[in-house]
């Protein structure tokens, strides 16, 4: 047997021991989801939302996930303009233009479709990211776009 297997095997005892309780199983799935969609991992909204509706229950799960997925989403936005922003402007001012004019009419509306489409989650922070759109829009877009999968799956996860 290697070496590192019982150091690891007792490493995985201890965090368990640690998750036993519901409060820190939900603070764990909630770090788990926000580093994840912050990290524009793909896919994780649904199985993390069925995964915590089954450990936590229907409300809590879908509560947890949410609030995660809000703050990764945040966090992405956060870095995704104060990095690149002023680079694209500069770069591309007057294909902008057009784009500027759209979301500052309607941009909240369009962010919620692209959430409800199913739009790859770091094409549309990134976009909304470099325009003009308020972080206060982009996170109730956000939120709005995202709840009714993260309800549904989180639902569906509690019946088990």
């Amino acid at each position: 047997m290697p070496d590192f297997l019982p150091m690891t095997i007792d490493w995985l005892a201890e965090l368990t021991a640690l998750v036993q309780g519901d409060a820190a199983l939900a603070v764990t799935l909630l770090a788990l989801t926000a580093v994840l969609v912050a990290g524009g991992v793909p896919g994780v909204i649904m199985p993390l939302s069925f995964s915590s509706g089954a450990l936590l229950g229907g409300w809590q799960g879908m509560l947890v996930v949410a609030c995660g997925a809000l703050l990764g989403s945040q966090a992405l936005f956060v870095l995704i303009r104060s990095r690149l922003q002023e680079r694209v402007r500069k770069r591309w001012a007057g294909r902008l233009a057009g784009f500027e004019k759209h979301l500052s009419e309607r941009g909240f509306f369009y962010l919620v479709g692209l959430r409800l489409a199913g739009a790859p989650h770091f094409v549309v922070t990134a976009g909304a990211a470099l325009t003009s759109l308020p972080a206060r829009s982009f996170a109730g877009a956000t939120l709005a776009g995202l709840l009714p999968v993260i309800a549904l799956t989180a639902a569906a996860g509690s019946t088990l």
